[in-house]
């Protein structure tokens, strides 16, 4: 039917008969995240992604939706991608038909893991349990609420709304907090001629939920500086000369903290620069007895567009060298981890469809429009880029200042909203 067929409601009112819709299934919606908390999927190493998406494809039947496809380069690192076809199929446009813009939204299943720090959870991180209306629980925030909100917003257009032009698709991918080798870098290039543009709903907040609309995802460029040193017994340190490399280590890490060398061009909607974490890791040494003979600490560093690993090499050895220069006794050299390659950073333009349909859901849905930003983590977005697929990097719910890290939680409300927000944007860019 067209908007103008008498016994279809006028849009706001139909929009209005979605947010309803959502209202009355918030417990469903929350059912369906509390499902995916339960599932341990932490990566690197120990979780069971092919149990989260068996968990997903059973709750995709359930609501009558496409259970989609699996894509995996590792039988145990499945992706799963699932279409809503919109009317505008193929058979259509050979009638005469118009295709309507095709949305992809995207969350990844897969969860950094507990850690150390599991004596400072509040909760068993992986039972879910909800507390004053927040959800707690391993992935909550990054962003296994966001992947059950992408589900029910599906749902809710599919039941309340009814065909739009586009199609739908939901891709819930594995291995994203570990490099996305075996998820987005390895499907992307496989399903973005599904879609016209893609959104992820990675946290939105640092401070509250929903505080900006990110636009740019950061590139991640890690890093080991080993340093080289005298192993040697270490009753002889006062007869014989002897460099200890983790001393050395440890005057590297405080020059590079305090370094400001980096070779950037701000961006606009940016508040800072590029981050660069520094000894976020550290060995050395061999044991009680022994000169530390080679020691290495590792970084991170948080890029902006524009920045490249090569580029960022120059810088860095440069830092290096004048340090070399001006101690002799310092032996030292830059790796590149090799179990985290490059991640690039990626931007989706402001004057973007889809930018303007997300803004238009989040003063509908939330009440006011947020501010467009940096996301300042690197996300799935820049393998959707590369594969020609303009992608907004984050807006789901959850603050990331609780992620990665103990207590991880989420606002019932806004999983709630997320789901609105989500619905309304599937209508207005596929309609």
């Amino acid at each position: 039917m067209l908007p103008s067929d008498p016994d279809r409601p006028a849009e706001p009112a139909r929009l209005a008969v979605l947010d309803r819709f959502l209202d009355d299934h918030r417990g469903q919606l929350l059912a369906l995240a509390e499902d995916l908390v339960a599932v341990d999927s932490q990566i690197p190493p120990y979780g069971d992604e092919v149990a989260i998406v068996g968990v997903v494809r059973q709750r995709l039947r359930d609501l009558g939706l496409p259970v989609g496809d699996i894509l995996a380069a590792d039988p145990d690192r499945p992706n799963l991608v699932a279409t809503l076809p919109g009317t505008g199929s193929a058979d259509d446009q050979q009638r005469g038909g118009r295709r309507g813009r095709r949305l992809m939204l995207s969350g990844h299943l897969d969860t950094k893991p507990v850690g150390p720090a599991r004596d400072q959870w509040r909760t068993d991180p992986l039972v879910p349990e909800v507390m004053d209306g927040i959800l707690y629980g391993l992935g909550t925030a990054d962003m296994k609420a966001a992947c059950a909100a992408m589900i029910m917003a599906t749902h809710a257009v599919r039941e309340a709304w009814g065909p739009v032009a586009g199609d739908v698709t939901l891709a819930l991918l594995a291995d994203e907090e570990a490099g996305s080798r075996f998820g987005a870098r390895y499907v992307a290039p496989l399903i973005a001629a599904r879609a016209d543009a893609c959104l992820i709903g990675e946290p939105g907040g640092w401070q509250h939920d929903y505080q900006a609309l990110h636009l740019v995802s950061r590139g991640l460029f890690a890093f080991m500086i080993e340093v080289r040193g005298t192993q040697l017994h270490s009753s002889l340190s006062d007869r014989m000369p002897a460099v200890n490399a983790t001393v050395k280590l440890a005057e590297l890490i405080t020059d590079l903290d305090r370094w400001t060398g980096l070779t950037y061009q701000p961006h606009p909607l940016g508040e800072s620069g590029p981050t660069l974490n520094v000894g976020v890791l550290v060995e050395g040494g061999v044991s009680y007895g022994t000169i530390a003979g080679r020691a290495r600490f590792g970084c991170d560093l948080r890029a902006l567009p524009g920045m490249t690993p090569e580029s960022i090499l120059v810088d860095l050895r440069k830092w290096l060298d004048a340090r070399m220069a001006a101690d002799p006794d310092l032996d030292a050299v830059i790796i590149p981890a090799p179990e985290l390659e490059w991640i690039p950073p990626s931007e989706i333009a402001a004057d973007h469809p889809l930018v303007a349909t997300v803004t238009g859901a989040s003063d509908a849905v939330l009440g006011r429009v947020p501010p467009l930003s940096v996301f300042p983590g690197a996300t799935d977005a820049p393998w959707f880029d590369l594969a020609g697929l303009p992608t907004i990097p984050s807006f789901g719910p959850g603050v990331l200042t609780w992620c990665h890290g103990p207590n991880e939680h989420v606002a019932v409300t806004a999983i709630e909203q997320a789901a609105k927000l989500y619905a309304r944007s599937i209508v207005g860019f596929c309609s």
